[in-house]
């Protein structure tokens, strides 16, 4: 094939098992063509709706161990949006509910909570709002204001419940889902039933309704730490007009109980506490310093809160998850709940259309998962002028799930949005909201890094820069960025390192970089003392069309996949991988820092070949169709 180049016009990216055999013969000579050339990559597109829009990787950096920021431009719709994604299977990082002030009722900034959960070995990464929470003119307000709606769970201990009685929110978890990570790092993010019973040991369970809110006759509420010691409990009542209020009677029976010896909080198990105190013909007395309080209004509730001090009493809350199917029972460290599961199994569900508040134009918050629950997705999308990046127009929840739904993510929740959508990564907001500054917010999910602090000598390097496309001609000194031993970004500009480049695209002196006269694709590779960083670098353009080039060898991947699949390359050395389509277009590029080699193939059925380029600038490609 040497000399010559290859122009495809239009091949269609859509696969299905109908296609004729005949068919499938044109595709495969079609595509072993294509697996000895190498495509000049400038763009990367992204299918919304019929639409295909180009995306500008403006930054994708490691922000700290498995933690990924990447702020993506698409400047024909325009959309400026930001993506945390974290990778649970790395030991050094942790999911955690963040508690406004640690109360269930007010609100704090993201910024001042991170700042009040800092610590040695729980260094925040990045953090988004969550929850959807009781403001005015709703009927709720201001007996509930500052209360998160849906479930809210902070290391294991409940801040407020899921909705599932009288005060069911949105038709409840059947339909809004709850997004929840358990003790072994791993993401249920989808529909769910839940429950709160507490019981006496050997005794019948009895169902709780509210958690730290209010109790009308004949129901029970439990309070804990996050009501707060002082603060009297909340007997309501519903007036004509819908509103809630304080109830004066004294009409409840309260039990004192504190944790017993050896018990933890956790979402799925059983947790045993001993009552210390009962008191009847209350209901407006406080929790003091006692672990959990159990208050239910009414004869009935009196009759089985019939406890002496010194019963051992079960309190159990669980989530259900895919109760029509695999009937998933986690046990929960960190909970969250938004209004909506808007994409699930890579499809996107009815709740995109069938209320206004998905469906209309709007920022966005979303927290979704890759199919196995291994890998978290937190995604903002911008509706303001943002003073670098420019106008951000917004979208529905659906287009939300569709880019989503391009970088692997498999089932997502909508979250609280307009001036509530935010994301902080390194100790700042890093999205335009729509308000001047950064609203306060009742909760949300921030992202730790776990690693030891004993040894922070830069470890590993990598290129500040998502896209290196050059000019002829133009000289170049890129940011490194260096990382110690458990991926902490700890210099966020390394000096002293020195360039090579493989041939024919430039020349290199110590830390600059000069692009040669002629298009040219090839690698640039930085070094400081024995640790090293390649990345594919295009100079002009690269060549037109499809240029040709020999690969050294083919990638061991299956030829044909499913959708988002996660591929091993095995004992490949790649630093870059890359997925083009037929028509030479960029699908996605993928830098490897694991050990593992692993790269997600495109969420879209097509055809494509994959090319991974190595450290010493060797390329490998391999053919293939994801259908």
């Amino acid at each position: 094939m040497a000399g010559n180049h290859f122009y495809i016009k239009s091949v269609s990216c859509r696969f299905n098992l109908t296609y004729t055999i005949m068919s499938l013969y044109r595709i495969t000579f079609i595509l072993s063509l294509l697996a000895l050339s190498a495509t000049a990559i400038k763009a990367e597109e992204i299918a919304i709706g019929t639409k295909s829009y180009h995306c500008e990787r403006i930054i994708e950096r490691k922000i700290g161990p498995g933690t990924v920021y990447t702020r993506l431009r698409l400047p024909d719709y325009p959309l400026n949006v930001n993506i945390v994604t974290v990778d649970l299977n790395n030991q050094y990082n942790r999911i955690e509910t963040t508690v406004a002030n640690e109360s269930s009722r007010g609100t704090e900034s993201l910024v001042k909570a991170a700042k009040r959960l800092d610590g040695v070995s729980h260094r925040p990464l990045a953090a988004a709002n969550a929850n959807f929470w009781v403001v005015p003119p709703q009927n709720e307000n201001t007996v509930y204001s500052g209360i998160t709606r849906n479930a809210s769970v902070r290391n294991g201990k409940m801040v407020t419940e899921s909705n599932q009685h009288q005060e069911k929110w949105d038709k409840g978890t059947t339909r809004t889902g709850v997004v929840t990570v358990s003790y072994d790092k791993t993401l249920n993010i989808d529909y769910c039933t839940s429950t709160i019973t507490f019981k006496k040991a050997g005794g019948v369970a009895y169902t709780v309704h509210q958690c730290n809110k209010g109790m009308r006759t004949g129901e029970y509420c439990i309070y804990n730490s996050f009501y707060g010691s002082s603060r009297a409990f909340m007997p309501i009542k519903i007036d004509a007009d819908g509103k809630y209020q304080h109830d004066d009677a004294n009409d409840a029976t309260e039990v004192l109980l504190d944790l017993k010896p050896g018990a933890t909080w956790s979402g799925g198990n059983d947790i045993r506490f001993i009552v210390k105190e009962v008191r009847t013909d209350a209901g407006h007395g406080t929790l003091g310093n006692h672990d959990l309080a159990i208050v239910g209004r009414g004869a009935i509730p009196a009759k089985r809160l019939n406890f002496k001090a010194g019963d051992e009493v079960i309190l159990n809350y669980n989530w259900t998850f895919d109760p029509s199917g695999e009937n998933k029972r986690p046990v929960v460290e960190q909970a969250i709940g938004g209004n909506a599961m808007v994409m699930r199994h890579g499809e996107l569900t009815e709740h995109n259309n069938n209320e206004t508040y998905n469906s209309q134009i709007y920022s966005r918050t979303g927290y979704g998962c890759s199919a196995d629950g291994k890998t978290l997705y937190i995604i903002v999308i911008d509706k303001s002028t943002d003073p670098v990046y420019g106008k951000s127009a917004g979208c529905s929840t659906a287009v939300m799930s569709e880019i989503a739904r391009h970088f692997g993510c498999w089932n997502l929740s909508n979250f609280d949005a307009g001036g509530s959508a935010e994301l902080m990564v390194d100790g700042a907001i890093v999205n335009k909201t729509t308000e001047t500054s950064p609203r306060n917010v009742a909760n949300g999910w921030m992202v730790f890094s776990t690693a030891p602090e004993d040894d922070r000598t830069v470890a590993s390097l990598e290129f500040d820069h998502p896209v290196i496309d050059l000019p002829l001609g133009a000289s170049f000194s890129p940011i490194i960025l260096g990382y110690d031993k458990y991926e902490n970004l700890v210099d966020k500009n390394v000096s002293g390192f020195t360039l090579s480049c493989t041939g024919g695209i430039g020349t290199c002196n110590g830390n600059s970089f000069t692009a040669a006269s002629k298009p040219a694709s090839g690698v640039l590779t930085a070094t400081l003392g024995d640790i090293s960083v390649s990345k594919a670098v295009t100079v002009g353009g690269g060549s037109s069309g499809i240029e040709e080039m020999e690969s050294d060898a083919a990638l061991p991947i299956p030829g044909c996949v499913g959708p988002g699949e996660t591929l091993s390359l095995g004992d490949v050395d790649c630093r870059v991988v890359e997925f083009v389509n037929v028509e030479g277009r960029l699908v996605s590029r993928t830098d490897i820092v694991s050990k593992e080699g692993k790269v997600k193939s495109p969420s879209q059925p097509g055809l494509y070949f994959v090319r991974g380029i190595g450290v010493s600038g060797n390329v490998h490609v391999s053919k293939l169709i994801v259908r």
